[in-house]
């Protein structure tokens, strides 16, 4: 994952409490990937807030299309669309 976007913007330094095991694997992945723990905390932040970002849109659209499903007037004016579209 790159971050370019985040390393142009003004940085924060935030504490972390993390459980020691959790810290133990952190530490274990840091040696594995010869990169920082800064940057695993990076990296595995920014993946979690597209991740979260992914399953709010995808709710969204669900309610979305519960609303045209249950909305007939919706599913007339698109059919009306249509038609104009075959015209």
């Amino acid at each position: 994952m790159v971050l370019s976007n985040q390393e142009k913007s003004p940085v924060e330094k935030v504490t972390v409490v993390l459980p020691q095991i959790l810290k133990d694997e952190v530490v274990q992945l840091k040696e594995t990937l010869h990169i920082s723990m800064n940057s695993i905390y990076q990296i595995a932040i920014a993946e979690y807030v597209a991740k979260k970002k992914r399953e709010q849109l995808r709710k969204e659209a669900t309610l979305m299309l519960e609303e045209y499903q249950q909305n007939k007037e919706l599913q007339e004016l698109i059919e009306f669309e249509e038609d104009i579209n075959d015209y």
